[in-house]
């Protein structure tokens, strides 16, 4: 697994807190010349890539053939598996026709669009680019040149949002041709222009309990049109779930190449810096942090819990963690929780709660 992170966009929505920004021409083509050489610094002929993930930012916001060297830079440094899901994440004002089938000849195979709603009021609310037509018109464009695999991106929670607007997006979505839908609640991080004007009463979000109200109305609409929750915050019709993310969390390895990305190798997680002066000048890597068996059961469960899937139970014995004798357990099967076959996983009605379940078999690891 590859994790490739674009920082630039064209400009800032209200309520980002990731690294990106808008940078010159100069900047852009310095940053993609060392991330080609921060690739080629874990360079392995034996190593075989599964996914690949370009994120950002909005990568859909630079020349389309700085993706294609930085995909062609991958497979001459890695053993790019034949089948390998291949993602870049785009804004549905960045993308013409010209661009996608370019993607699609450079072997990206799942495109994910920032729709966020198709309320044009709220996206303008949240500084974001495109109008709810772009956003259709972008998910046609992308199935008309032949992907198959396209995700859509929607916030729960945000100011001035109500259940029928929200109600309106994912009926949208499911007239179009999407794959996969990720719904996630907005986060009102620190020092964004979105959390500053709650902060000042000039916007106001809805009630947590509205949105776990929202969320449990969308997954009923969801499931009756053929998307299975397989995460939190992630549905999919049957054979799209993302390889990719499935992988972070089942805590497989993977590299991260670019501004501020962060890779786990042989039981080491590392970050990037977030500078970018210095990223160019090949400064790459910040920190690294060895987890102790400890952290990794606490990775393991948390981040595993997430899935329908769950955490294999041999795998945390391996770990020296046996969570058929945790003593909280029983209480938690029988509360209707927890479920327990060659994995442990939460029960389908009981995600809404499941930080408080994680924690309660900590309590006794």
């Amino acid at each position: 697994m590859i994790y490739v992170h674009i920082p630039f966009c064209d400009s800032k929505c209200y309520y980002c807190d990731f690294v990106s920004a808008k940078y010159s021409d100069d900047i852009k083509r310095e940053y993609f010349q060392s991330l080609k050489k921060e690739i080629k610094k874990y360079s392995s002929s034996q190593t075989k890539i599964s996914s690949i993930f370009i994120g950002g930012g909005t990568p859909s916001s630079v020349d389309v053939s700085y993706i294609c060297e930085i995909i062609n830079t991958i497979k001459q440094n890695f053993d790019v598996q034949k089948d390998a899901e291949i993602t870049i994440e785009a804004n549905p004002c960045s993308v013409d026709k010209t661009k996608l089938l370019a993607y699609k000849k450079s072997g990206i195979n799942r495109i994910s669009f920032g729709v966020q709603s198709f309320d044009d009021e709220l996206l303008k609310t949240i500084g974001r680019r495109h109008s709810s037509s772009q956003a259709k018109n972008a998910i046609n464009l992308a199935q008309q040149v032949g992907f198959d695999n396209i995700n859509a991106d929607l916030l729960l929670g945000l100011p001035g949002q109500t259940y029928n607007s929200l109600e309106l997006s994912v009926n949208e979505l499911l007239s179009l041709p999407v794959t996969h839908i990720s719904a996630y609640m907005l986060i009102n991080e620190e020092g964004t222009v979105l959390t500053k004007k709650i902060e000042k009463g000039e916007l106001q979000t809805p009630t947590e309990e509205d949105c776990v109200l929202w969320y449990d109305k969308m997954l009923e609409l969801l499931q009756k049109n053929g998307f299975e929750r397989y995460e939190v915050s992630n549905f999919a019709k049957s054979g799209y779930e993302c390889k990719h993310n499935l992988g972070y969390w089942q805590t497989k390895q993977y590299y991260g190449v670019g501004l501020s990305a962060h890779g786990y190798i042989d039981g080491i997680r590392y970050s990037n810096t977030t500078n970018i002066k210095k990223y160019i000048s090949g400064g790459f890597v910040e920190n690294t942090e060895k987890l102790t068996s400890r952290e990794k059961i606490e990775e393991k469960l948390f981040l595993g819990l997430r899935t329908k899937y769950g955490v294999n139970i041999n795998e945390l014995k391996k770990l020296g963690c046996d969570i058929t004798k945790n003593d909280n357990l029983k209480s938690l099967m029988d509360g209707g929780f927890v479920r327990i076959d060659e994995n442990i996983a939460i029960c389908d009605d009981k995600f809404a709660v499941m930080d408080s379940i994680v924690l309660k078999l900590l309590e006794k690891i």
